[in-house]
């Protein structure tokens, strides 16, 4: 992934700030036991599955960070 200098390119990215928000959602708890099963139920996948999409959003988001300028 493509990380600009330019925090305004980074801003309208969205392979940056969907990895964004799904980490940062889960740093602030948001993924609670009722939130990721109604998430299961209408995504159509299980739990193990939506834990994985989280986990590669958390990943994604740790290497953009390292290649942001500060």
């Amino acid at each position: 992934m493509k990380v600009s200098k330019d925090p305004n390119k980074n801003w309208k990215n969205n392979a940056i700030q969907f990895a964004r928000l799904i980490a940062e959602l889960d740093s602030a708890g948001g993924f609670t036991e009722e939130v990721s099963e109604y998430l299961c139920e209408s995504m159509d996948v299980t739990m193990d599955e939506l834990d994985d999409i989280v986990s590669r959003a958390q990943e994604e988001w740790d290497k953009i960070k390292e290649k942001t300028p500060r």
